[in-house]
């Protein structure tokens, strides 16, 4: 049986969250894993715009796509220099 995309973005958006958690617990950024929660989060997003796509049932792709800009917002809000350091560390990777 095929997981629906809603379900997969909830994962997603969860391992991210706990990617960031991570980072945020220790006293310095670890910027492997902050790589890996970034990708997590966006996969996570285009996992739920996916969803809204396919027209999938429920509220879960609403609440996966929601908590994105929530956890963004909490980690602007929180730390806002890390949010730079975050952005400016992925532009010279890519």
């Amino acid at each position: 049986m095929k997981r629906p995309f809603s379900k997969w973005s909830i994962a997603y958006i969860v391992f991210g969250l706990v990617a960031f958690v991570v980072n945020w617990m220790t006293s310095e950024i670890i910027e492997p894993v902050v790589l890996v929660g970034s990708i997590f989060l966006v996969l996570g997003v285009i996992f739920s715009f996916i969803a809204f796509l396919k027209n999938e049932k429920g509220v879960m792709k609403i609440i996966s796509g929601v908590s994105f800009f929530l956890i963004l917002l909490c980690l602007v809000l929180i730390e806002p220099l890390m949010f730079v350091y975050i952005l400016t560390w992925l532009k010279n990777i890519f």
